[in-house]
């Protein structure tokens, strides 16, 4: 998508996916994010969680892994912010969580081949319990096309 492409008040969601004990390893393995409660399920429940929990960053990754399969991100030049990340509900092995981002706002900038759009994104459990929210700023490239056709 390109920076035309996106509607103020536009809302896109994403597929469904399940949140496995291998994610949970292997992100773990990965960042040095090697908590017991993300890798033992005895530690977790003397924590009184009910399982391991995932990390709120791994949650955050496949947020934004589930946005690129939309094809949402396949025209940016960056990202550029990520404003009241927050953590909501824990996310265990075996949670569906889903994903929608609204296009809060959208502003041009100085050069005409890009755009910034900011979006408020959700994260949803499969029980439709908010587990993260935030607010993602992008910069998006233009259709040169319809950049030029407006200029001509």
């Amino acid at each position: 998508m390109y920076f035309e492409d996106l509607k103020e008040g536009q809302i896109l969601t994403t597929r469904k996916r399940i949140v496995t004990t291998t994610d949970i390893d292997i992100f773990a393995t990965m960042t040095g994010a090697v908590n017991p409660l993300f890798l033992s399920k005895d530690y977790a429940v003397s924590a009184k969680m009910r399982d391991r929990v995932a990390p709120g960053i791994l949650t955050a990754g496949l947020m934004f892994g589930s946005l690129y399969q939309l094809g949402l991100f396949d025209n940016i030049v960056a990202l550029t912010g990520i404003d009241k990340l927050r953590f909501l509900l824990p996310v265990f092995p075996g949670d569906t969580i889903e994903s929608k981002v609204v296009v809060e706002s959208k502003k041009e900038t100085g050069k005409p081949d890009r755009g910034v759009v900011v979006f408020h994104a959700t994260c949803t459990n499969q029980e439709s319990a908010k587990v993260l929210e935030g607010e993602l700023t992008f910069l998006f490239l233009r259709n040169t096309s319809s950049t030029r056709k407006a200029t001509e």
